[in-house]
């Protein structure tokens, strides 16, 4: 997750981004707990849930922190900020390993409480500025760390009314702690490293994204440790269905999560059009899979498209299109776990790769952060064939 989020900050940004290392820890909690039967619906769930945390704003908080007067408030501010991501995250992500617990109506009806609940939030404390971890004088933000957090509250009691959930409620409150103590940490460690190593190579923004993925990251799996024995493993071969069905799948996934969100007129854009998405995975498993694997991969390679404005619009726009295509097709021919968190590892940091070193590049600046990128990858590739031999 550490990569996930590392890569979140260079290929994607804003909520989109923050499906890649969504969809890795789905998939890599999926290989440690043997889910086969259920791996499509955690990695969906697991991307959405991340992603709804990358409505946070926190630029301005990076900026507080830096000043020594504001430094003890803005470690605070990335606490609950940080905090509040893993809550919301886990809850989802607890979802994800209990599914048979709730019907599906109880599901769609928490995911409408969550919208009502984040929306209440954000309108009681974050829009009226009465907590508030931005800059109040120039160019304030809207902050919705509150809504976020009370949308988490709001779907968790729900089920726990219908018929208890324990198990999200275990990943919450640990992704809180990891969240919390990653984000903070990694904060106060970009402001040591700016004042007394500013030319390292990495950068210490890259070193801020690494330990919050990192510690949210273990986190969630010493929470799925915790529930191992009350999460029941399976073998089953995933389904596979016709290859039009899925590719229209693969493209209604599409336009619900990049061009939708953006077209809805609200502060909450993600958390409304992730409340759909989220419902539509109850009924589909090819369609869970293009959301945590073909939404994710056109999100970024999308990304690339933004970041190299001197080429040819048509032709970048042809790559993209052509790409996610191919990507579509390996989904649906192939939809084994393994094989989508390779998939998924190898497309971000290739595309991590182009972004840098595709003329114009920034050759200079983006060495370090390359070779980190590919040994991780290599290390989690490692890790997730000698895991899945074993089993």
């Amino acid at each position: 997750m550490g990569l996930g989020w590392m890569l979140r900050g260079y290929i994607g940004g804003g909520f989109l981004g923050a499906m890649i290392p969504g969809a890795f820890v789905g998939l890599a909690l999926w290989l440690l707990l043997r889910r086969e039967k259920e791996a499509a619906f955690v990695t969906a769930l697991a991307a959405i849930g991340i992603g709804f945390g990358g409505q946070e704003t926190y630029g301005q908080t990076v900026g507080l922190s830096l000043k020594p007067e504001s430094f003890s408030w803005a470690i605070l501010g990335f606490f609950v900020k940080g905090g509040v991501w893993g809550f919301l995250g886990g809850a989802i992500l607890g979802i994800a390993f209990s599914r048979n617990q709730f019907a599906k109506k109880d599901l769609i009806a928490a995911f409408a409480l969550m919208v009502t609940g984040t929306y209440a939030g954000w309108k009681l404390l974050n829009q009226p500025k009465l907590i508030y971890f931005s800059d109040r004088i120039e160019k304030p933000r809207e902050e919705m760390w509150f809504g976020l957090f009370l949308g988490a509250l709001f779907l968790l009691l729900y089920l726990s009314y219908r018929g208890g959930a324990r198990i999200a409620w275990s990943f919450a409150w640990w992704g809180f702690l990891g969240g919390g103590t990653g984000f903070a940490a990694g904060a106060a460690a970009q402001v040591w490293g700016r004042v007394h190593a500013p030319d390292f190579p990495l950068g210490w923004w890259k070193v801020m994204e690494l330990i919050f993925g990192a510690l949210l990251g273990l986190a969630f799996g010493y929470a799925a440790w915790r529930n191992r024995h009350r999460i029941e493993s399976s073998a089953l071969a995933p389904s596979v269905s016709a290859l039009p069905n899925s590719l229209a799948l693969a493209s209604l996934a599409i336009a619900i999560a990049i061009y939708l969100a953006p077209m809805v007129d609200s502060r909450l854009n993600y958390t409304i059009v992730g409340a759909i998405l989220l419902s539509i995975t109850l009924f589909s498993e090819q369609f869970n899979w293009h959301i945590g694997i073909t939404v994710t991969y056109c999100a970024f390679a999308f990304d690339l498209l933004k970041a190299k404005p001197s080429y040819p619009a048509s032709e970048l726009w042809a790559i993209v299109i052509v790409t996610t295509l191919a990507v579509a097709v390996y989904v649906s021919w192939r939809p084994l776990a393994l094989h989508m968190f390779v998939l998924l590892t190898w497309t971000a940091t290739g595309t991590g790769l182009l972004k840098s070193f595709l003329p114009p590049g920034h050759l200079d600046k983006s060495v370090a952060m390359e070779v980190l990128f590919v040994i991780l990858a290599a290390a989690v590739s490692l890790c997730a064939w000698r895991i899945r031999a074993r089993t």
